[in-house]
């Protein structure tokens, strides 16, 4: 996995030159387009940065805005006197002059999405006692890492959790969006098959563009197949395709004469080893837990520990109001800088990714709030450390080609 700092941008307010009139730049020259007040001949030229010392000069605000957890606003005043012109490429590939401004986006860490499905039938007490005991701290862990974190709990009222995750009224202990319980009884072989048919009773507390994580707590297998379970889970949504499988079951059985002789106590408490569970582990790359512990501490600490190292950066932005002005969204562009500012292209949806180096999109064409990057694209950010996007406003949009 690769982890990136925070991408991040600073807005910066520029206004359009006039006819007549030289454009300047603070910075290490600007490209100006305008014509000579003496006659009248279009010129096109690249200004040094120009020394306005005992000169009139123009201020510019920067407005800093931080989008993410804990947003903050700030204004401070440059110390730098610019006027610039952006040149930007329009929707019918022309070029033209407009005023643009760039606000600060903060990307923010993929979400999460956790799915429990906890075996409640008589032989599994102690299990669910310490399931229970681990619930608050393994979420406040997750919490704290700065991922929004939604978890799901399969089990009847034998499981109740209380505040701050749950609500603490037992049985109705659930507290959405962040926790949600599913009353619903587990048997010792049927975990997967619920986590399938209950389906619809969480779907909506799900994510898109979440991790989805799921965690088996019993003390037996499963019924279903490990394939047959895997080719059912993903196709319930596409955000199922990259989930991982956790589990705490028993690696070995009373089959395992040996293995009872050496661990009587034990063995004396696991049904079956789980060896359905152990496959998809292997499979989708989770974490298991050894049931003989009792003690589910070190598990849920190893368990939040790879849910925040396997959350990716989210590569998606609220969009923020330029200067506190309403949004023209046919007049929006994403820059991505590392060193070499590159615009990317808008695309129509996510479907059209596939057919662009890059691109960017809108949550909603019709009412956007969220601007989203193309898989590549994220990728591509996601590598780069210190890199910073800048959403602007103001130019006519740029279409991915």
């Amino acid at each position: 996995m690769t982890t990136a700092n925070p991408v991040t941008a600073t807005a910066t307010a520029t206004a359009t030159a006039t006819a007549g009139t030289e454009t300047t730049s603070g910075n290490s020259g600007t490209e100006s387009n305008g014509t000579d007040p003496t006659t009248g001949t279009p010129t096109t030229g690249t200004t040094a940065p120009v020394d306005t010392t005992g000169s009139e000069s123009t201020s510019t605000s920067t407005n800093t805005t931080t989008v993410g957890p804990g947003t903050t606003t700030g204004t401070t005043n440059s110390s730098d006197d610019t006027t610039s012109t952006s040149i930007g490429e329009t929707t019918d590939n022309t070029t033209g002059e407009c005023a643009a401004v760039s606000e600060t986006a903060m990307n923010q860490k993929q979400p999460a999405d956790i799915i429990f499905v906890i075996d409640n039938s008589g032989s599994m007490d102690m299990e669910i006692a310490s399931v229970q005991a681990n619930m608050n701290q393994f979420s406040a862990k997750i919490i704290a890492s700065g991922i929004d974190v939604h978890v799901i709990v399969i089990s009847d009222n034998s499981i109740c959790v209380g505040a701050p995750l749950g609500s603490g009224n037992c049985p109705a202990d659930s507290k959405p969006p962040t926790y949600t319980r599913i009353n619903q009884g587990v048997g010792s072989n049927n975990a997967l098959e619920l986590a399938l048919s209950t389906y619809p009773q969480y779907a909506d507390k799900l994510r898109p563009d979440a991790a989805t994580h799921v965690v088996v707590v019993t003390d037996d297998n499963s019924n279903l197949g490990a394939n047959a379970f895997d080719t059912q889970f993903k196709a319930l949504e596409p955000g199922m395709a990259d989930y991982k499988m956790h589990a705490i079951c028993g690696a070995n059985g009373p089959d395992d004469i040996l293995w009872c002789f050496q661990n009587p106590v034990c063995c004396a408490f696991t049904a079956d080893a789980g060896d359905v569970y152990l496959d998809l582990i292997a499979n989708t790359g989770g974490k298991w837990g050894d049931l003989c512990l009792q003690n589910f501490t070190p598990v849920f600490d190893e368990l939040s520990t790879q849910v925040i190292m396997g959350a990716t950066l989210a590569c998606e932005w609220t969009i923020p109001e330029p200067m506190g002005e309403p949004i023209d969204f046919d007049k929006v562009n994403v820059e991505f800088d590392d060193g070499t500012p590159e615009t990317f292209g808008k695309v129509p949806s996510a479907a059209e990714c596939a057919n662009v180096s890059d691109g960017w999109y809108y949550d909603d064409e019709q009412n956007p709030s969220k601007i989203f990057v193309c898989p590549q694209t994220c990728t591509k950010i996601q590598g780069v450390e210190d890199a910073k996007i800048n959403i602007k406003f103001g130019c006519e949009t740029i279409i991915a080609q």
